[in-house]
């Protein structure tokens, strides 16, 4: 499947649903599979897996073309019986909006995602045409506040949208897929949690989930409170190891993080960049999500 153009609006989305206990599994599992099928039959999505991580943890990864593919799909009822049952199903939910990042070895079934560094502000306009557009919404303060500095408006250039890569800025994240035949798929397993503990090594480590989306696709995602962390993963011998022993079926992308929601068992990658936390009572986190 070749990548859609403009490749540089690709953004991914990766949820993570805890659930109060294995004995909701098949609850979830149903849900899931729904979603699949959704998934599977929608054209939007460029990618996407559904993975099981043990028998109370799901994942979902998508890529995007556009936010309004994913919002389209979003309401379009897939996933009611999971969000009208979080109360009921779940311990704690995670969401995590990323961009694919520069770093990439190998494709994703085919697809490749690496982009380059984000851009977000603009080459600005001449001056007299800035201080025009500038007086010509003075009126209108929302819409001011949106405006790059090029005039343009978009979601990346609203408050919102700024303020909630702030609150992520220099994290990193770092994706490994690894297709292989199904009867290799435990071998798979042991080496990517191999990876995951080597990981857990690094000083800026925070999280990393090994899953299974369906026999012999293994999936590893974590996540740093610095970029950097990522990166020397991403470059370790171990990562070299893997892709020499699958060269057909080994894919590593680096993901830029932009919009966080909810907690991952308690971690929140906004309050661990020590930059951006703010200290707020447990009970109050707790009550807003």
């Amino acid at each position: 499947m070749p990548v859609p153009e403009p490749s540089e609006r690709l953004f991914a989305v990766t949820t993570r649903s805890r659930l109060k206990g294995p004995w909701l599994f098949p609850s979830m599992m149903a849900a899931s599979l729904k979603v699949r099928r959704q998934l599977r039959a929608g054209g939007d999505v460029v990618q996407w897996a559904s993975i099981v991580a043990g028998p109370s943890e799901f994942w979902t990864i998508t890529i995007w073309r556009t936010r309004h593919d994913m919002h389209e799909f979003m309401r379009s009822g897939a996933h009611d019986e999971v969000m009208w049952s979080f109360s009921k199903l779940l311990r704690s939910f995670w969401l995590m909006r990323w961009r694919p990042g520069p770093y990439e070895v190998g494709r994703w079934k085919g697809v490749t995602m690496a982009q380059s560094e984000p851009a977000y502000e603009r080459p600005p306009m001449d001056a007299p045409q800035a201080d025009a557009l500038q007086k010509a919404l003075d009126h209108l303060p929302k819409l001011k506040a949106a405006t790059a500095a090029d005039g343009s408006v978009s979601y990346e250039s609203t408050p919102y949208a700024r303020r909630r890569r702030e609150e992520v800025g220099g994290a990193g994240g770092v994706v490994i897929h690894v297709r292989t035949s199904p009867r290799q798929t435990i071998e798979v397993v042991r080496a990517m949690r191999a990876l995951r503990a080597e990981a857990e090594r690094d000083p800026d480590f925070l999280r990393a989930v090994v899953g299974v989306g369906r026999p012999g696709e293994v999936y590893f995602l974590g996540i740093w409170a610095e970029r950097a962390g990522g990166m020397r993963l991403l470059e370790s011998a171990r990562c070299t190891q893997l892709e020499r022993r699958w060269p057909e079926g080994y894919w590593a992308n680096e993901w830029i993080p932009e919009n966080e929601f909810g907690h991952w068992d308690g971690v929140r990658l906004r309050r661990a960049r020590q930059r951006y936390a703010i200290p707020v009572p447990k009970a109050a986190l707790d009550a807003a999500e």
